[in-house]
């Protein structure tokens, strides 16, 4: 049912540049002339004569475009292929999450959690329109819990091994990966028993966990001055260790209910002003979690006060899901530049497993409330409160995810998640000569993925080092050049409006200028193409020279 619902429209909203910034290498390494992309932080290694992709960003490996190379040789590179493989990736990650909760606090919390999980708006949306490589990053982490989990009671030194590689991939794959590895070190720390700290510690035991990890991790050590480099810049552009705490705050409060998604595709994929959005759909999970965390910490403290025990391996799991849950929050609050809902997801499943564990214990609750003959009404309204909270949940999620679908049906995306830009790609088709000039940042990525037997120049990148510099760029076009840009609000770089100064102020007939629309008539982008011959020029300003 999940798979379906997510599988709904799957060609809405059109590829965003962030969707497909780790499918594009992908796609190069597959080409016989593929070549490496210009985006400043990508590298590539030439591997069996074709460029294979090492890194994304000095913070962010490329583990997804090595993991995509398999799925497009065998079933082409195409939006469809792509999402679908996020998907699949996604739901295997629901599955191991299931495993491993299943091991950890019993069959009735883990099939809760699954639930919770895949009718999670968030997950159902990040997950088919992958970016910040979630789908990978959620494989790894519970991977490497249910691995771990189960080596280390069955004494088996091959999935220890694999516990820890798949930590170390999750770490290679987006370096803040990290924030989860301490929250679950502490949280392991603080629920592990006395006996277990001292065999975490034995080499024999943690030797296979740290050789893995070693493996696995291998690629971001090595690029990791690289990593540490651009956080220091990162730190610096937002104004040394301040961070946005209103941006984070509503990241966390809009992934937990639901929204975030909605309120992107409403706000044409601005980032910006995503938060303004009034008419986004919300559920009531936030809530939910917030005063699961209530109980589930009342209750334990009540047991604790009782003497009714607490060192039970429920307990313990207990104790590390709750630990592990706060602190992963409450690091990606605390880390520079973390304000994005692919951050917020680092903690996902302990938030699901967190009211997974709640409902389950106030059914528990009922059960012993019952079972005494004075108090059997309250048991009975104590599970009748259970199955209402799951009930909510599960609707919720569901309610939302059917209005953000009917949003992207309404309108195939707007702005900077626009199907407007696959619509020119495929219109491409009929210009065999045609050279796609990108002017702003999110145009060419999804045109080149979507149409990729056409030449294409991105001179943002080249453009931003001439300014820096204080350089002169020049470049020389003809009349089958077609220039890209963003107007306000979407545009991110600031060549567009010099761009367009210069364009409108050439004699009349020099250039024509069109505007491309989304499915309700609103623009997205401009094209821009000139008569014949020309050379652009760009000192403090655009200048165009017709020849």
């Amino acid at each position: 049912m999940v798979a379906g619902l997510a599988m709904r429209q799957l060609e809405v909203p059109g590829l965003n540049y962030d969707e497909v910034i780790q499918a594009e290498p992908a796609r190069q390494f597959l080409r016989a002339d593929g070549r490496p992309s210009e985006i400043p932080g990508l590298e590539s290694a030439r591997w069996l004569g074709r460029w294979f992709p090492l890194m994304t960003q000095p913070y962010m490996g490329a583990l997804k475009s090595q993991a995509l190379i398999p799925i497009f040789a065998a079933f082409g590179a195409t939006p469809t292929s792509l999402r679908l493989t996020t998907l699949a990736w996604g739901l295997l990650g629901v599955l191991l999450a299931m495993l491993w909760a299943r091991r950890l606090l019993g069959l009735p919390v883990a099939l809760l959690t699954g639930a919770f999980v895949a009718f999670d708006p968030s997950f159902v949306f990040v997950s088919r329109h992958d970016w910040g490589s979630v789908a990978l990053a959620l494989i790894c982490r519970c991977g490497g819990l249910y691995f771990g989990f189960s080596g280390w009671t069955g004494r088996s030194a091959a999935r220890l091994f694999l516990a820890g590689l798949l930590l170390g991939l999750g770490l290679y794959n987006k370096i803040d990966f990290g924030i989860f590895l301490a929250a679950a070190g502490v949280g392991l720390a603080v629920a592990a028993t006395a006996a277990t700290r001292r065999a975490l510690i034995s080499p024999r035991r943690g030797l296979p966990v740290v050789l893995g990890f070693a493996l696995g991790a291998a690629p971001m050590a090595i690029a990791l001055n690289g990593a540490v480099r651009a956080s220091r810049a990162l730190i610096r552009r937002r104004g040394g260790a301040a961070t946005d705490w209103s941006e984070k705050l509503h990241a966390v409060e809009t992934t937990l209910d639901g929204s975030y998604f909605h309120r992107l595709m409403l706000s044409g994929g601005s980032f910006e002003d995503m938060f303004d959005v009034e008419a986004a759909a919300a559920g009531p999970f936030l809530w939910i979690f917030l005063a699961s965390v209530v109980f589930l910490g009342i209750r334990s403290w009540t047991r604790w006060r009782r003497g009714l025990g607490g060192d039970d391996a429920a307990s313990r799991g207990g104790s590390f899901l709750l630990v592990t849950t706060v602190l992963s929050l409450a690091g990606m609050l605390l880390m520079p530049g973390a304000d994005r809902i692919h951050h917020v997801l680092n903690a996902y499943p302990f938030p699901q497993l967190t009211v997974a564990m709640a409902v389950i214990e106030l059914w528990r609750l009922g059960g012993e409330r019952s079972a005494l003959s004075d108090a059997s009404r309250a048991g009975r309204a104590l599970r009748g409160a259970a199955v209402v909270t799951a009930g909510c949940v599960l609707a919720g999620g569901l309610w939302v995810s059917l209005r953000t679908l009917d949003t992207l049906r309404e309108t195939g995306g707007r702005g900077r998640w626009s199907d407007a830009l696959t619509r020119f790609a495929v219109d491409l088709e009929n210009r065999p000569r045609a050279v796609v000039v990108s002017l702003d940042w999110g145009l060419d990525g999804p045109i080149r993925f979507t149409a990729p037997d056409h030449r294409f120049v991105e001179p943002i990148w080249k453009l931003q080092k001439a300014r820096r510099r204080g350089e002169t760029w020049s470049q020389d076009g003809t009349a089958h050049h077609e220039y890209l840009l963003y107007e306000d609000p979407f545009a991110l770089f600031d060549f567009g409006a010099s761009f367009l100064d210069a364009v409108r102020g050439l004699p009349p007939g020099s250039a024509t200028i069109h505007r491309h629309l989304d499915r309700r008539g609103d623009p997205v982008f401009l094209s821009v193409r000139f008569r014949g011959p020309h050379r652009l020029v760009y000192r403090r300003g655009f200048e165009v020279h017709l020849r």
